[in-house]
Parts: structure tokens; C-alpha cells; sequence
């Protein structure tokens, strides 16, 4: 399910973006994360099983490190650019434009844009299936 679903998002985002755009359409619309200066976040879906955020990191920002404590998965899509990301309790990792990652629901991570172009990003998290 869930990479079926990270390969829907991934078909999605490219497609329906320009080749080698900086940041995606949309960025214009995202509120800035209050405590971590060039970086924005904006809502794109809101399902009952899953939510879509899209992201914008300028050149050095830095996400604090943070978790989406309600997700049961969460694949974490780099649309453009190039970030350093760092999960909880492992090595950093370089991600580069075009890489799909899939990190545990709930997992604690930063990032820190190291491009030199606006990074655009797109997360996907599952959600619990509501009680009856």
C-alpha cells in the first residue's frame, strides 16, 4: 500500500510540476514555520486515512528537528533541490532532487536545505483508521 501510494504522489508531483523548477507552484500560498527562518509549509490534501503537506526550505534552512506524532508511515518526497536529513538515532543522509525516502510514522528528523536552489518537498502521512 504504501509504495503504491509513494509511487502515485511521486507520478503526481512530477508531472504535474516543470521540469527544473526551482519551487513548485504553490509556494506563494505557504505559511512560514514559526521558529525555523526560509522555511514554509502549506496543506495540499487532507484525507480521513492520509495527509499531504508540501514543504519550501530556501538555501541554509534548517527544519528543526520535529515529528508528525499522528502518522502510521510517512513517505518524504524531494521535488527540487537538496537537503541533508537526519532521522532520529541515525547517520544523515544527502537526498537529492527526485528521491522518494519512507520513514517511520512518528520518527523525529530534521533537515537542512545544503542547495543552492529553493528545496520543494512533499510529504505523505498515513493516518489511523478511525474507531468504531
Amino acid at each position: 500500500m504504501v509504495n503504491t501510494l509513494s509511487a502515485l504522489v511521486l507520478a503526481f508531483v512530477l508531472f504535474s510540476s516543470r521540469a527544473n523548477a526551482q519551487a513548485v507552484g504553490g509556494a506563494d500560498k505557504a505559511r512560514p514555520v514559526a521558529g525555523d527562518p526560509g522555511v514554509s509549509s502549506m496543506v495540499v490534501m487532507e484525507q480521513p486515512a492520509f495527509r499531504v503537506l508540501r514543504d519550501y526550505a530556501e538555501p541554509g534552512a534548517t527544519r528543526r528537528m520535529h515529528s508528525h506524532d499522528e502518522a502510521t508511515w510517512h513517505v518524504f518526497t524531494l521535488v527540487t533541490g537538496q537537503l541533508l536529513l537526519t532521522v532520529e538515532g541515525e547517520e544523515p543522509v544527502e537526498v537529492t532532487q527526485g528521491q522518494v525516502l519512507n520513514l517511520k510514522g512518528g520518527a523525529k528528523h530534521t533537515f537542512r536545505n545544503t542547495g543552492t536552489v529553493t528545496a520543494t518537498i512533499v510529504e505523505v502521512f498515513g493516518k489511523a483508521a478511525p474507531k468504531p
